[in-house]
């Protein structure tokens, strides 16, 4: 019964890391994207800018009423503009905030089973039996594991 948990915990402890690698993968790309989308919004911004200041100046050619009627609407625009700019800005952060979160989890839990599985780890040794290697236990008996995924021991008579 004991050596199931021993097993039950090592496929445990495997998931886990292989979480972890997978984990660790998405918190390096995901802040990447959010760097672009960022510089997207940014990009966006400085359009809506340049567009404002190009009416600026055709307004300024205009009489004084269109003038003063393109100057509101050049605002309006600008103002939207910055505020969609400014909720991206917040959803970008929100959502690499998540991210460092996620990674964060994952990295303890990963730390977390590495500690198990070196307390829990039998030793492998060099020896080979049956063309399985050989494993000494933590009361120093030998066995290997069988295809069914079983420890077999191995006796001391030969």
């Amino acid at each position: 019964m004991k050596t199931l948990n021993r097993f039950k915990k090592i496929t445990a402890a495997l998931a886990l890391i292989a979480t972890f690698g997978l984990g660790q993968s998405y918190a390096q790309t995901a802040p990447k994207k959010m760097e672009k989308e960022a510089k997207k919004t940014e990009q966006k911004a400085k359009q809506v800018k340049t567009k404002a200041n190009e009416t600026e100046t055709k307004a300024k050619a205009a009489p004084a009423k269109t003038m003063e009627k393109k100057d509101a609407m050049a605002k309006e625009k600008s103002t939207q503009t910055k505020k969609a700019a400014e909720t991206k800005a917040a959803q970008v952060e929100t959502k690499e905030k998540a991210v460092k979160k996620e990674a964060t989890k994952t990295q303890k839990q990963a730390a977390a089973v590495k500690k198990d599985a070196v307390t829990t780890a039998d030793k492998a040794t060099s020896e080979k039996y049956n063309g399985h290697i050989v494993y000494v236990g933590p009361k120093g008996g030998k066995y290997y594991i069988n295809g069914n995924g079983n420890k077999t021991y191995i006796s001391d008579k030969k």
